[in-house]
Formats: C-alpha cells, sequence, structure tokens
C-alpha cells in the first residue's frame, strides 16, 4: 500500500503553530476547538477549510492568503529543511535574549 503525504496546507499549519510557539493544547484553545481537532489537521487526516484557515489566520496574525503562499513554498522541502524554521527560529530568541542591553551598549561606546 502507497503511503499517502498529508497536504502542505496541513504541513503549514503544523511549522506555524511551531515557529510561533504554540503547543497544540494551546492553539486549539485559541482557536476554539478541541486539541483532538489540531492534531488531526497536522496529521492531514482533516481537510483544512476556509473557515479554519480564517481561524489559524486570525490567532496567528498573518493573512490566509500567506499561510497558502507558504504552503505552497514548502512543498516538496525534505523534512531537514522544514525543520530549519523552527530552529531557526529559536536560535533567533535565544540571542535576543542573550544580547547587551541598551544602557550597556552606550556604556561601552562612550568609553
Amino acid at each position: 500500500m502507497a503511503k499517502t503525504e498529508k497536504p502542505m496546507i496541513n504541513e503549514a499549519l503544523t511549522i506555524a503553530r511551531l515557529y510561533w510557539g504554540y503547543s497544540q493544547t494551546e492553539l486549539a484553545e485559541a482557536l476554539g476547538m478541541s486539541q483532538a481537532m489540531v492534531s488531526e489537521i497536522e496529521r492531514g487526516t482533516k481537510s483544512v477549510t476556509l473557515d479554519t484557515l480564517e481561524k489559524y489566520s486570525t490567532v496567528l496574525g498573518v493573512r490566509k492568503s500567506q499561510l497558502m503562499f507558504f504552503a505552497e513554498e514548502i512543498e516538496g522541502d525534505a523534512p531537514i529543511r522544514k525543520g530549519r524554521l523552527i530552529v531557526a527560529r529559536k536560535a533567533l530568541n535565544l540571542l535576543d535574549k542573550l544580547k547587551p542591553s541598551e544602557s550597556f551598549d552606550a556604556e561601552t561606546t562612550s568609553s
């Protein structure tokens, strides 16, 4: 039996959730749906309706068209590349926390 791949929009919504740092439970609450439904969407066993896409768009603060464009962009990419998006965000967050404060910057540049 051939393995069927989940639609890219489902994959894109999974990556978007991870990128924005939501757990499935947190996102489900924000979307007004069950965690099981979010899980089914991410596994590709539930189709993404326009209503669902609108909810994700509102919660994540992006346009529906951006989510759809993102899905098209990742189509066919190896999972390792998709994972880099998530890792890159985590690395940027860490670097942001480690950067010197502005007051420290001012002190070092005036010396």
